[in-house]
């Protein structure tokens, strides 16, 4: 093992978020800088733990034993989650490179490069004076909304329909608002610093999409940037998922006519009533479109969903709908029976769509996927938007839109120019490739520099 190491550019500390949509990215990073002669270490939470086994090429260590043991206690806090979650990781985390550092398997640390909502691990490199490198696993679009809402406290009912100053196209209520309790504004607060003050920043997103976001980033924080992605695109057969996914589907779409299926999946986090499950189910049948669903057991605030669909609904749409609780979604969206894909909008779900050239039907619930959203619809205008309150007829209405309307004709063209535009970042002296090589150049050569300073 140290022979091998010594052979590759340099070693590198991952830290992935236990979320499953953090960890999907992460260990495609991870991947990535594998592929590209780097020697990684995953650092983890027990939460979420990926299988080691499936990732033969990396080393893994393990922090904080089992100090969270799942993220349903926080009722779907997302803020609180991350509060906790990094209050109990810095020590151990320290702990586990002071070791590291000590043990003659592993060759020196080239660099840590940590998921942005893991903001513990800034202090902990300072302190051990370890180069530092941020992961962004969300649009360009939140950091810049993110910044707003720091300079500005707008969050007022009345106002949420103006205009962002400066980003017209935008409304308040597309930031990215969560609630106002004190820990969601200084997690909030934290996550910005962690990324302002790091010395890079690799994102999950595409010179192509927010190339004017990604200048105004790189003035104001005077640090490299580097978007990626879409960083599943890179080692496409490489599988992430830390969750049971179902691949019985793949043979139902095989069967399904091309462009056809409404693909329906709010990821792992995302919760509903049971009223707007209902809603939803209904405006799906009332559609006349075939569709997949993913509705996961807790999806209905803790209670499983597909027990509160009625009969009537399973009788009316039995010939053209499947239901699953958890699926490959890079395969799915791939397939080229996809047609539509009904989503919250989080990013990697935004990304991947794109990658596919698969138009969007949006409805975003809470923090990033609002703006996302909004960039979907009004900007690269390959979707349509939900209101917050769901209602079957407007489910209805705008699937009927994107299949058969001569809008949705337009936006399906623009969708599978979006595609072409992604896939020619892709290639070798495309934007995505040209940053991939500039980062490994950077990475090498602050590592040169660190091991000069310490001759």
């Amino acid at each position: 093992m140290e022979r091998k190491q010594k052979e590759r550019k340099g070693h590198l500390v991952l830290v992935p978020c236990p979320l499953p949509s953090h960890m999907s990215p992460m260990l495609h990073l991870a991947k990535l800088l594998h592929s590209q002669g780097f020697s990684i270490t995953i650092i983890h939470t027990q939460l979420n733990s990926p299988n080691e086994s499936h990732y033969p090429e990396f080393s893994f260590e393990s922090i904080g034993g089992s100090m969270l043991e799942s993220y349903s206690a926080f009722d779907g806090d997302v803020m609180l989650f991350l509060s906790k979650l990094n209050m109990k990781c810095e020590t151990p985390f320290h702990e586990c490179l002071v070791k590291m550092q000590l043990r003659c398997q592993y060759t020196p640390i080239s660099c840590i490069i940590y998921d942005a909502v893991m903001y513990f691990s800034a202090a902990v490199a300072d302190d051990l004076k370890l180069f530092r490198i941020v992961l962004r696993t969300s649009s360009a679009a939140n950091y810049i909304g993110l910044s707003i809402l720091d300079e500005s406290d707008f969050v007022s009912e009345p106002r949420m329909e103006e205009p962002v100053a400066g980003f017209p196209f935008l409304r308040i209520k597309d930031m990215p608002l969560f609630s106002t309790q004190k820990h969601t504004r200084e997690v909030l607060t934290c996550i910005y610093n962690g990324t302002r003050t790091a010395s890079a920043i690799i994102w999950n997103s595409l010179w192509c999409l927010e190339h004017a976001l990604f200048e105004k980033i790189k003035n104001e924080t005077l640090v490299p940037v580097f978007p990626l992605g879409p960083l599943q695109k890179h080692c496409s057969s490489f599988s992430t998922n830390v969750l049971s996914e179902e691949q019985g589907c793949i043979a139902w779409l095989d069967k399904q006519a091309p462009s056809s299926v409404v693909y329906v999946s709010f990821g792992s986090v995302v919760t509903m009533t049971e009223d707007e499950l209902l809603e939803m189910a209904w405006g799906l049948a009332n559609s006349g479109q075939p569709f997949l669903w993913v509705v996961r057991a807790c999806v209905v605030n803790g209670s499983d969903g597909v027990e509160m669909l009625p009969r009537e609904f399973h009788e009316a749409t039995r010939s053209r709908c499947r239901i699953a609780s958890w699926l490959p979604q890079q395969k799915i969206l791939a397939h080229t029976s996809i047609g539509c894909f009904l989503t919250h909008n989080g990013w990697n779900s935004t990304i991947e769509s794109i990658a596919e050239g698969v138009p969007m039907l949006c409805w975003p619930r809470v923090g990033d996927q609002r703006v996302n959203a909004r960039f979907v619809s009004h900007v690269w205008r390959v979707g349509l938007q939900l209101e917050d309150r769901l209602l079957r007829e407007d489910v209805e209405s705008a699937i009927q839109t994107l299949f058969i309307d001569e809008e949705g004709i337009e936006i399906h063209k623009r969708a599978k120019e979006l595609k072409k535009k992604v896939d020619i970042s892709l290639r070798q002296g495309g934007a995505s490739s040209e940053f991939l090589s500039r980062l490994v150049k950077y990475i090498s050569l602050q590592e040169t520099m660190i091991r000069l300073s310490n001759a």
